[in-house]
């Protein structure tokens, strides 16, 4: 099943190559989940040992762990320097999944580069369906969240879940989120 994480980081590839969304922080949060999360899917000492080479710093903030992380005792969060705004790294506590967080990005354009990922990584052996897609109320407007999961046509073996979550508004502690997890399907 490694084979469906390559395939959704080679159709990043590409559709980052073809296009790229106008807002800086959507680009720099779909490069950030594909440079980190895409490829190391599944494998959280992966992730942890990416965040060690480059010296990212860990986040300390109960309020903030409990954001990025969730319940569980697997996780860590890092917070993402750039000049262009406020990101965060994360395993997350109970799914070990990878996430990348922002604290303003345009929803519209972070929605289009993640179809953009999601959608090119259909190939012949490939499923590559919608899970979830809905909006919910919220403080910060409209919680836009889609799910997708990517596995063999057979799905014996399990595959991949790809999350994004936006809101609607800046202002709340993130305005949009990008995850990797693995999910392996129960043996009858």
């Amino acid at each position: 099943m490694r084979s469906a994480s390559l395939i959704v980081l080679l159709a990043f590839s590409a559709a980052t190559n073809s296009a790229v969304a106008g807002d800086a922080s959507a680009n720099f949060l779909a490069k950030l989940f594909a440079t980190v999360c895409i490829p190391n899917v599944g494998q959280p000492d992966q992730v942890r040992a990416w965040a060690a080479a480059r010296h990212l710093q860990e986040v300390t903030s109960p309020v903030a762990l409990d954001l990025f992380v969730g319940p569980g005792g697997k996780g860590v969060a890092w917070a993402v320097p750039s000049a262009i705004g406020s990101f965060a790294l994360s395993i997350r506590g109970t799914t070990e999944a990878c996430a990348v967080w922002a604290r303003v990005a345009s929803p519209t354009d972070v929605e289009t580069l993640f179809r953009r990922i999601l959608d090119g990584a259909a190939r012949p052996g490939v499923d590559v369906s919608v899970v979830k897609d809905t909006r919910d109320q919220s403080p910060s407007g409209i919680v836009r969240t889609l799910i997708y999961s990517v596995s063999g046509i057979d799905k014996l073996r399990g595959g991949f879940v790809y999350t994004m979550q936006t809101a609607e508004r800046s202002g709340g502690p993130f305005q949009a989120s990008l995850q990797a997890a693995r999910f392996t399907t129960p043996q009858r």
